[in-house]
């Protein structure tokens, strides 16, 4: 027995060595395992909370981007001569209402918004406005306006009571059946894009009085909306530059809030101001425009601005101007808009530029 319990003890204390030296040569083996899922648990949960910050981010954060082309008579004046005009030319294209729009269509249905002046009535009346020249279309031709991918329409112009009551409120039918926004002539749009709600308004703008009209719409779109778009008929017919009148109310739209001013009516292009981090484009010329089978001047623009939004405020506005032609053909009007490139893009380019230049706020290339 003595013998045996010694054998016992002597295992016991070799045991216990083996376990001391054991520890000392792998002093941190269970530790570091141990440590080791603490590292790789808190760096899943970095990453994880990583990738919520950058979700939570990229939600806050939107870019919206808002297409502005000119003058659009889809139609014509019944004392023109049919040969050549709009109506003539749809149906020479088997009344294909897709082909009026169709060279621009790759711009227009890729933005967020596509707005236009709409400068005819959408009518079957005969009542005309004793005036030199009268415009309409058939109330269908909305579907030219839908087949380009142009949501809103500005209707505040010379033209839109061509027609009278009557024609004005078979044009506001037209849009509303096929579901197109219209604002001016106290219609505000709201519309809505990735989340942000854009609000459009749309005036003449020949006088001073305009002001107190224009301040309220602003101050009520801008409760309510995002971004705040003012759409203006004014300035002088065939001038390349703004009146003073223009530049009073485009600078007096920026400072009660607007977000961006866009003009039309003088038939021609005009310059581009960035007046307080927001753009006032004077005049977008003529650009799907029936008013005029052969124009001397055919170059026009589209005005895209890409605003980028953080919870729902203008951090950034930024332009992109796409040169175009009113006409897919040099020697006439085909009514079919086109962009230009090469030197042409550029030439129309060096145009607005050249405007620009004499406005204080002017746009430089």
């Amino acid at each position: 027995m003595p013998n045996h319990a010694a054998h016992t003890m002597v295992f016991i204390i070799c045991v216990l060595i083996i376990m001391v030296l054991y520890s000392a040569v792998f002093p941190e083996t269970v530790d570091c395992t141990g440590r080791g899922e603490g590292l790789a648990k808190g760096l899943v949960d970095d990453s994880i909370e990583t990738e919520r910050v950058e979700r939570e981010q990229s939600n806050r954060k939107k870019t919206i981007v808002i297409s502005f082309a000119g003058d659009c008579t889809i139609g014509t004046d019944e004392n023109f001569p049919y040969e050549g005009s709009f109506t003539h030319r749809l149906v020479t294209e088997n009344n294909d209402f897709g082909y009026f729009f169709s060279n621009v269509l790759p711009v227009f249905e890729k933005d967020d918004l596509t707005l236009v002046n709409l400068e005819t009535t959408l009518t079957r009346s005969k009542f005309r406005i004793p005036k030199k020249f009268n415009f309409k279309g058939d109330p269908s031709y909305t579907g030219i306006l839908k087949a380009g991918s142009i949501e809103m329409v500005n209707i505040s112009n010379n033209h839109i009571y061509d027609y009278g009551r009557e024609g004005f409120m078979d044009t506001l039918a037209a849009l509303r059946r096929a579901e197109i926004q219209v604002c001016g002539e106290s219609n505000i749009a709201f519309y809505r894009a990735k989340g942000i709600t854009i609000a459009c308004m749309g005036y003449t703008g020949w006088d001073d009085s305009v002001m107190e009209h224009v301040e309220r719409d602003i101050d009520y779109a801008r409760s309510r909306a995002d971004l705040v778009v003012v759409s203006f008929h004014w300035g002088t017919e065939r001038s390349n530059y703004p009146n003073s009148l223009q530049i009073r109310l485009g600078r007096f739209c920026v400072d009660r809030g607007a977000d961006i001013v866009v003009g039309h009516h003088p038939h021609v292009i005009q310059g581009i101001e960035k007046y307080r981090d927001r753009y006032i484009v004077y005049s977008l010329g003529n650009f799907c425009f029936g008013g005029n089978r052969n124009p001397s001047d055919k170059d026009t623009f589209i005005f895209q601005n890409y605003f980028t939004l953080v919870d729902g405020k203008v951090v950034s506005s930024e332009e992109r101007i796409i040169p175009c032609s009113v006409s897919s053909v040099p020697h006439a009007n085909d009514y079919r808009p086109t962009i230009l490139e090469g030197t042409d893009g550029e030439r129309v380019l060096s145009r607005i530029y050249k405007y620009s230049d004499r406005l204080e706020h002017g746009i430089s290339g």
